[in-house]
């Protein structure tokens, strides 16, 4: 668990949150497109820029993996 710890450190609050988001739907088997961004730029309380520019943080730092369907969760080796 440090790892992991030490993995999100550098994150800020709403990108925890997306990271978040996009694991739950992950879990459930789905990805994260375009109606979900929306819902979780409502729920944070942020705009969909603001999401999708943390989205492709979360991505780049190889958290989460974008796909045609949306976005996923990156490798990790962590049990959820």
């Amino acid at each position: 668990m440090c790892e992991r710890r030490a993995d999100v450190q550098g994150l800020s609050d709403l990108e925890l949150y997306v990271y978040d988001a996009v694991a739950s739907a992950d879990t459930g088997g789905g990805a994260v497109g375009d109606t979900e961004i929306a819902e979780i730029a409502a729920a944070a309380g942020h705009g969909e820029d603001e999401v999708r520019r943390a989205l492709d943080r979360l991505v780049s730092l190889n958290h989460l993996r974008s796909h045609s369907a949306g976005y996923t969760l990156g490798p990790h080796d962590w049990a959820p």
